[in-house]
Order: structure tokens, then C-alpha cells, then sequence
């Protein structure tokens, strides 16, 4: 198995909305893989969706290592997300709370960072790579990036959630 191409913006695939999954075969499994594999391959991500690979099926995959800190970050308290995987097939947000702010970063846009308004808890259902039902509830960090990994396969890119002066900065950059 190989590593998947991220696709970067302005390609039309990161602004345009995903397809629910409704087969749960060897192939979509493989797909799920992959996208895992191509995580783990690329440097500093703790998310990926569909969407990223230019794959339109709301599947998205995550994994967030305990960070251990150094002089510019403190280090991070232990969560239950921290060091797990996750597959999610057609998330969504059931419920959403407080507010919380963080520099996020995305592998379709590099070497752009910046920070976004979010909730700072989440309600999640979704299914995993075999179809079954799960949920749970996210907090600080894991919250951030499950709504950015979810906003993936909405069709919506981070840059719609900053300030319009931030957005059109970055958006120059870019270009």
C-alpha cells in the first residue's frame, strides 16, 4: 500500500461536499488504510479527509500522539483521545459547547497556520470502517480537529472560518 497525494488548494475538490458511504466493502476498507497510512506519513498531521486525497466519501481518519512539550509549548495533560486511531464514516456534530481557540494548520494548505473560533466540546456520531455505530464527546484540541476534519467533507476549508482580512492574507500567500 502507498502513500495517497494530498491535494492542496484551490484544487475544487477541498470546496465541494462529500458523499455519504453506504458500502462498507474491501475496497473502502483499503481506502480507510490508506488514508491512515498517508497520516502517518506525513509530517506533523493528526488528521485527513477524503476530501484531502481527492476521494468524495465522508470518511475522515485521525490520530493525535501525546505531545510532550518543549520551551515554546508546554506539555499536554493526557487525554483519552491521545495515541488512539480513529476512522469516522459519515460523521456529523449532534451537539457543540463553549468556545475554544487554537493555531490550526492543514495539509492542504501549507505553511499556513492560524487561529479559528470553534466549539470546545463536541457530540459525535458516526460509523467506523465496518458500518457499526459509534459517538462520543471531544474536548479542547480532539474537538478543534474533528469540526476541521468535518468541515473537509462539508466542502468547507479553514480559511472560510477566519477573519475575511486573514482569509484574503493567507489567500495571497497561497497564490
Amino acid at each position: 500500500m502507498e502513500k495517497l497525494s494530498i491535494v492542496t488548494w484551490p484544487a475544487e475538490v477541498l470546496e465541494t461536499r462529500a458523499a455519504e458511504v453506504s458500502v462498507f466493502d474491501d475496497e473502502f476498507k483499503q481506502l480507510c488504510q490508506a488514508m491512515h497510512l498517508t497520516l502517518d506519513k506525513s509530517d506533523n498531521a493528526v488528521g485527513l479527509a477524503a476530501n484531502q486525497v481527492n476521494v468524495l466519501k465522508r470518511v475522515l481518519v485521525m490520530h493525535v500522539p501525546l505531545f510532550l512539550g518543549n520551551e515554546e509549548y508546554p506539555a499536554e495533560e493526557r487525554q483519552w483521545w491521545h495515541d488512539k486511531r480513529f476512522t469516522l464514516v459519515n460523521p456529523r456534530i449532534t451537539a457543540s459547547s463553549g468556545k475554544f481557540r487554537v493555531m490550526e494548520g492543514c495539509l492542504s494548505f501549507p505553511k499556513i497556520y492560524d487561529y479559528v473560533p470553534r466549539a470546545k466540546f463536541v457530540t459525535v456520531e458516526a460509523q467506523d470502517e465496518e458500518g457499526k455505530p459509534i459517538s462520543f464527546v471531544a474536548n479542547d484540541f480532539f474537538a478543534v480537529l474533528v469540526q476541521h476534519e468535518i468541515d473537509h467533507l462539508d466542502g468547507i476549508v479553514f480559511l472560510t472560518r477566519m477573519s475575511r482580512l486573514k482569509a484574503v492574507f493567507h489567500r495571497k500567500k497561497l497564490r
